[in-house]
């Protein structure tokens, strides 16, 4: 039963406190239409595309190559500038000013111990780590808002990714928070994947979905999951798209991606 505060002429939910209408001069009661919540788009339609050296280039040093930083290793890197140049790397610095990022490699030196990058040289960056070969590299992410997602909520996921056509493994996922909502390692020398998935928020803290590698709607050999992120949906969640090499010099694109949260 709707409760009037004193000093108003408004009803207020019992349960969750809300305005649910108003009480007029003449003690008739007036309630308004439940509302759906408006979805919520996060997403991109600009290109990313990522390498990853070999496993090799590692214990890394920086040097100066004309006023950019060049990334120095006693382990080959694995790439070639016709592959890697114009993509990028994920670059970590520890213990100094370098800002972690997605960085472009504009040359790889045929030495193979050396990769330059678009980040301006300058001393007291630290110590850099690239994102190698069987390391997950984020390419895009995004924050889903505490209390954005409700019971009763649904989520829906387009992603469109390219990538190199080998026999080696290029390892697309999508996570929200830590909970994994997709995963799937392309070989066979496939050179494109779209992703188009929905989850159902079944409980205040849970996420249900299809199969863990089922790309889209429809029939999976892998039963239903379900996701569980750390700290639930009353915090903020980072929403992210994720790639993973077996091989360097092999190249992956997220062409353009989408998430919708629709009202419960």
């Amino acid at each position: 039963m709707p409760y009037m505060k004193s000093g108003t002429n408004f009803l207020y939910d019992n349960t969750t406190g809300d305005v649910v209408g108003m009480r007029d001069a003449d003690g008739g009661d007036l309630y308004f239409p439940i509302m759906r919540n408006e979805p919520t788009y996060l997403g991109a339609t600009t290109a990313v595309s990522i390498v990853a050296p070999a496993a090799t280039f590692a214990t890394l040093t920086y040097e100066d190559s004309s006023g950019s930083v060049r990334l120095v290793s006693a382990g080959a890197h694995g790439l070639s500038n016709a592959v890697a140049q114009n993509k990028l790397v994920r670059v970590t610095w520890a213990g100094g000013t370098g800002v972690n990022g997605l960085y472009t490699v504009t040359d790889v030196s045929a030495s193979a111990l050396k990769i330059t990058i678009n980040y301006p040289f300058a001393a007291g960056l630290g110590t850099p780590t690239v994102s190698v070969v069987g390391t997950d590299i984020t390419i895009a992410s995004a924050t889903i808002p505490a209390n954005a997602i409700k019971l009763n909520m649904a989520l829906e996921v387009d992603a469109l990714f390219g990538m190199t056509g080998s026999a080696n493994n290029k390892t697309c996922k999508i996570l929200v928070g830590d909970a994994a909502w997709f995963t799937l390692a392309v070989a066979g020398s496939n050179q494109s994947l779209c992703v188009e998935k929905k989850a159902c928020a079944n409980t205040a803290t849970t996420l249900l979905s299809n199969a863990l590698a089922a790309p889209g709607h429809g029939t999976a050999t892998g039963a239903n999951i379900t996701m569980t992120p750390t700290g639930g949906f009353g915090v903020a969640q980072t929403f992210s798209l994720v790639g993973q090499f077996a091989t360097a010099n092999e190249f992956l694109t997220l062409e353009a991606w989408k998430l919708k949260i629709n009202g419960a």
